[in-house]
Protein backbone atom coordinates (compact mmCIF):
# COMPACT_ATOMS: atom_id res chain seq x y z
CA UNK A 1 0.00 0.00 0.00
CA UNK A 2 2.70 2.35 0.85
CA UNK A 3 4.42 1.42 -2.70
CA UNK A 4 1.19 2.87 -4.36
CA UNK A 5 0.81 5.98 -1.77
CA UNK A 6 4.29 6.85 -2.55
CA UNK A 7 3.22 6.36 -6.44
CA UNK A 8 0.54 8.75 -6.52
CA UNK A 9 2.78 11.03 -4.52
CA UNK A 10 5.57 11.27 -7.18
CA UNK A 11 2.77 11.51 -10.04
CA UNK A 12 1.12 14.29 -8.16
CA UNK A 13 3.54 16.04 -6.59
CA UNK A 14 7.15 15.50 -7.39
CA UNK A 15 7.29 14.80 -10.59
CA UNK A 16 4.01 16.39 -12.67
CA UNK A 17 5.40 18.56 -15.47
CA UNK A 18 2.03 19.95 -16.15
CA UNK A 19 1.47 21.28 -12.61
CA UNK A 20 4.87 23.09 -12.64
CA UNK A 21 4.32 24.94 -15.77
CA UNK A 22 1.01 26.07 -14.49
CA UNK A 23 2.81 27.04 -11.69
CA UNK A 24 4.79 28.89 -14.18
CA UNK A 25 1.66 31.02 -15.63
CA UNK A 26 0.22 31.98 -12.16
CA UNK A 27 2.00 35.00 -12.60
CA UNK A 28 0.77 36.05 -15.41
CA UNK A 29 -2.99 34.97 -15.00
CA UNK A 30 -2.84 36.68 -11.44
CA UNK A 31 -2.11 40.58 -12.81
CA UNK A 32 -3.93 40.27 -16.02
CA UNK A 33 -7.04 41.54 -16.04
CA UNK A 34 -7.50 41.60 -19.98
CA UNK A 35 -6.03 39.68 -22.84
CA UNK A 36 -4.24 42.67 -23.99
CA UNK A 37 -2.17 42.36 -20.55
CA UNK A 38 -1.71 39.09 -20.80
CA UNK A 39 0.08 39.45 -23.87
CA UNK A 40 1.95 42.50 -23.07
CA UNK A 41 3.28 40.56 -19.66
CA UNK A 42 3.61 37.22 -21.41
CA UNK A 43 5.79 39.28 -23.86
CA UNK A 44 7.78 40.85 -21.46
CA UNK A 45 8.08 37.82 -19.48
CA UNK A 46 10.02 35.85 -23.03
CA UNK A 47 11.97 39.57 -23.20
CA UNK A 48 13.15 38.84 -20.15
CA UNK A 49 14.32 35.15 -20.39
CA UNK A 50 15.45 35.93 -23.88
CA UNK A 51 17.82 38.59 -23.04
CA UNK A 52 18.83 37.26 -19.60
CA UNK A 53 19.89 33.87 -21.30
CA UNK A 54 21.62 35.86 -23.99
CA UNK A 55 23.55 38.10 -21.27
CA UNK A 56 24.44 34.93 -19.14
CA UNK A 57 25.38 32.73 -21.75
CA UNK A 58 28.32 35.09 -23.33
CA UNK A 59 29.41 35.47 -19.33
CA UNK A 60 29.58 32.03 -18.42
CA UNK A 61 32.93 31.70 -19.11
CA UNK A 62 34.43 34.38 -17.10
CA UNK A 63 32.45 34.42 -14.34
CA UNK A 64 33.85 32.18 -11.53
CA UNK A 65 31.64 29.20 -10.06
CA UNK A 66 31.94 30.41 -6.90
CA UNK A 67 30.45 33.66 -7.48
CA UNK A 68 28.11 32.25 -10.24
CA UNK A 69 24.41 32.30 -8.76
CA UNK A 70 24.59 36.52 -7.39
CA UNK A 71 25.91 37.51 -10.83
CA UNK A 72 23.26 35.69 -12.21
CA UNK A 73 20.93 37.26 -9.90
CA UNK A 74 22.52 40.94 -10.82
CA UNK A 75 21.78 39.89 -14.53
CA UNK A 76 17.92 39.05 -14.55
CA UNK A 77 17.16 42.01 -11.89
CA UNK A 78 18.99 44.08 -14.24
CA UNK A 79 17.36 43.25 -17.26
CA UNK A 80 13.63 43.01 -15.16
CA UNK A 81 14.37 46.61 -13.96
CA UNK A 82 15.03 47.78 -17.68
CA UNK A 83 12.18 45.98 -19.24
CA UNK A 84 10.16 47.63 -16.36
CA UNK A 85 11.62 51.24 -17.29
CA UNK A 86 10.70 50.56 -21.06
CA UNK A 87 6.65 49.26 -20.17
CA UNK A 88 6.62 52.13 -18.26
CA UNK A 89 8.21 54.71 -20.84
CA UNK A 90 6.33 53.45 -23.75
CA UNK A 91 3.09 51.95 -22.81
CA UNK A 92 1.94 53.29 -19.19
CA UNK A 93 -1.47 52.14 -19.44
CA UNK A 94 -0.29 48.40 -19.28
CA UNK A 95 2.47 49.59 -16.62
CA UNK A 96 -0.41 51.32 -14.57
CA UNK A 97 -2.83 48.29 -14.68
CA UNK A 98 -0.10 45.25 -14.16
CA UNK A 99 2.01 46.76 -11.32
CA UNK A 100 2.01 50.20 -11.56
CA UNK A 101 -1.38 50.66 -9.79
CA UNK A 102 0.14 49.68 -6.82
CA UNK A 103 3.27 52.10 -6.85
CA UNK A 104 1.12 55.18 -7.39
CA UNK A 105 -1.34 54.61 -5.64
CA UNK A 106 1.32 54.54 -2.43
CA UNK A 107 3.13 57.60 -4.18
CA UNK A 108 0.10 59.94 -3.99
CA UNK A 109 -0.67 58.86 -0.41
Amino acid sequence: MSEVKNLLMQGLWTNNSALTQLLGLCPLLAVSSTATHALGLGLATALVLFCTNIVVSALRRWIPSEIRIPIYVMIIASVVSTVQMLINAYTFNMYQSLAGKYLIDKKNK
